[in-house]
């Protein structure tokens, strides 16, 4: 199955961890990508990245994962606030399979960097990447916590 990393750009809409009430109830991300955003609803893992900007340098920081099961699009052909065409989601009501960060681990090595800072805001990680970020989630597992 795929995995997308999607950008949260904390500059434009806000700290990530200002949603984290909503995001434990149910983890969602928005995207205006397409066919990334169809595809991701099918059950792909879904990354979502906090991008900061402090002084000139870009950091990433590692906000949550989940696995994506919903796919919705405002009524009316609308956008979601910010702007996004498409919203993914765990399935509301479910138990959401992944982790989230209440305290979001800086991603440092160099090679995750120097991809997500060559994507568009959400693209389909190629799998050696997939490898790291579950390696990254396996090294900060004390502070990961599982949806309920």
């Amino acid at each position: 199955m795929a995995a997308y990393a999607v950008k949260h750009i904390a500059e434009e809409q806000g700290p990530l961890l200002a949603n984290l009430k909503a995001i434990r109830k149910t983890p969602h991300s928005y995207t205006s990508r397409e066919p990334e955003a169809s595809e991701a609803a099918a059950g792909g893992d879904v990354y979502v990245v906090e991008v900061r900007k402090e002084k000139a340098v870009r950091t990433y920081w590692l906000g949550y994962k989940y696995q994506a099961r919903e796919l919705y699009k405002p009524a009316g052909g609308g956008v979601w606030k910010g702007g996004f065409r498409f919203r993914n989601s765990a399935t509301p009501g479910d138990r959401a399979d992944g982790v989230y960060f209440e305290v979001l681990p800086q991603i440092t090595e160099t090679s995750l960097c120097e991809w997500l800072s060559s994507q568009t805001p959400m693209a389909q990680i190629p799998q050696p990447l997939i490898d790291r970020f579950e390696a990254m989630i396996a090294a900060n597992a004390q502070a990961a916590h599982e949806f309920a």
